[in-house]
């Protein structure tokens, strides 16, 4: 039996185990089978690469998991193009006898359609989710503003017309301060 690891894990390790997963969510493949992989490579049991991933490296990599199952749609899509490229032809139905592998075949494909696409439109879904919640966001910070700035002006304007009434005051006084040069009483 060979002996398994229990030492900590290390940069290097964790760097191992997010390639090999990455490398399986690209190719369609499931995360038991990436663990697996994981821990034949690292020395540990597929557990312990499965609780590493999901409790410390997976957060790390979150954009690289975003890329990665795009990466897969993008694949999926081009086989799924190339496979209605290469389909054969459905001759006259005169000339061609229906077979069950051929029935077979065309709703396996059919199937694959479907759930290409289904999946395309779970993903558009939640894209327009995100850019709801955005738009919301964005709309909420707008009032926020607006009301701000709404604040602001009602502030400018008081202490606009508070300045001018000092000035004036200051004006007033300035004029009784001032000795009138036809007044011969005042006497510097």
């Amino acid at each position: 039996m060979k002996t398994l690891r229990q030492d900590a894990w290390t940069g290097d390790d964790d760097k191992r185990l997010a390639d090999i997963i990455l490398r399986h969510i690209r190719e369609g493949s499931t995360q038991l089978a990436a663990f697996e992989e994981a821990a034949e490579a690292l020395g540990r049991t597929s557990a312990a690469c499965g609780y590493r991933w999901n409790a410390c490296v997976r957060k790390q990599y979150v954009e690289a998991i975003d890329k990665a199952k795009s990466d897969r749609r993008e694949r999926r899509e081009e086989q799924y193009k190339e496979d209605m490229w290469h389909q054969e032809p459905i001759q006259d139905e005169t000339e061609t006898e229906v077979t069950w592998n051929m029935v077979f075949r065309f709703l396996r494909q059919h199937r694959h359609n479907y759930q290409v696409l289904q999946t395309r439109l779970r993903q558009l879904e939640r894209d327009t989710d995100q850019v709801k919640k955005e738009v919301d966001r964005l709309r909420n910070n707008k009032t926020e503003l607006q009301q701000q700035l709404r604040t602001l002006s009602d502030e400018h304007l008081l202490m606009s017309e508070d300045y001018r009434m000092l000035l004036s005051i200051v004006d007033r006084a300035r004029k009784r301060q001032q000795p009138d040069p036809n007044d011969s009483s005042s006497s510097w």
